[in-house]
């Protein structure tokens, strides 16, 4: 997938392009998770171009290539971010939007927030990190102390490879699947200047999961939870089932990163929703 960008407010953001592969059904937005990039989706984007649909995919700002959050960078919405990207690949037209654990969280208040750019959402193992309090608060001032307290605790989760391969087994509740990934796809964008520090301005800045106005919602959404979950604590997973209470959800065999590791069958699932939902 070639690297494309698009620049808003302070950041430039990259992201990634799959035409649909004969006539055009629909369009699908991918938003992916904590410690990860656009490069997460692409088995299941692939797959979904197969089908006909037009897929893009970003990296949020912080992570893969995009702009790390810092005090120089008037702070900007992720999900005003993502609206505007699809605003711009595709004028007027409404998407189906995927998340993945933190891009779920992301993915639902994209819904609420812009609810004629959704069609319908496909939430993977949906969370939500955020503490959202915002740009005026004492922890603006704290942002950079911390981030540079923080460095020592968080750098060798990010650079130890055998570290990181053990946290991405976790992930996946998969110690040979991990043993067999090629993690500089995960490692190599950790390693850009700036990652830690921007992983705490994004805690303060991110736009936590609107869960009250979610469960308001009346598109269609699917839900599927890990059968082998480690990655989400009990905490997140009750506050969006109970904001999505209205949903049905779905059990999916292997752990928190399954869309990836079983890309066939969430892909398949998806699809028989998708049509479900279109009849």
């Amino acid at each position: 997938m070639q690297s494309k960008w698009f620049r808003t407010g302070g950041y430039d953001i990259c992201y990634r392009v799959i035409p649909a592969a004969g006539e055009q059904i629909g369009r699908v937005f991918f938003i992916h998770g904590f410690i990860s990039s656009s490069l997460y989706w692409e088995r299941l984007a692939g797959m979904f171009s197969r089908a006909g649909y037009m897929c893009a995919m970003l990296d949020l700002p912080g992570f893969g290539s995009s702009t790390r959050e810092a005090a120089h960078v008037p702070a900007k919405h992720r999900e005003t971010i993502a609206a505007e990207l699809m605003e711009a690949l595709a004028p007027g037209e409404p998407w189906i939007v995927a998340g993945h654990s933190m891009g779920g969280g992301i993915a639902v208040n994209v819904a609420v927030m812009y609810p004629e750019k959704v069609t319908s959402l496909l939430l993977y193992a949906p969370g939500s990190v955020a503490v959202g309090l915002g740009e005026d608060t004492l922890l603006r001032h704290l942002s950079e102390p911390a981030s540079v307290a923080l460095y020592p605790l968080l750098a060798p989760l990010l650079y130890v490879k055998p570290i990181a391969r053990l946290l991405f087994a976790m992930g996946n509740a998969d110690l040979q699947y991990a043993k067999g990934f090629d993690m500089r796809r995960v490692s190599v964008p950790l390693t850009l200047q700036g990652t830690v520090r921007s992983l705490v301005y994004m805690i303060q800045r991110a736009k936590p999961t609107d869960y009250k106005a979610a469960a308001r919602l009346e598109i269609p959404i699917l839900l599927i939870w890990a059968e082998k979950e480690y990655v989400l604590t009990p905490g997140m997973q009750k506050r969006m089932r109970a904001g999505l209470s209205q949903v049905r959800g779905q059990t999916m065999k292997g752990g928190h990163m399954f869309a990836e590791q079983y890309a066939a069958e969430t892909f398949e699932r998806s699809i028989a929703f998708l049509k479900e939902a279109s009849e």
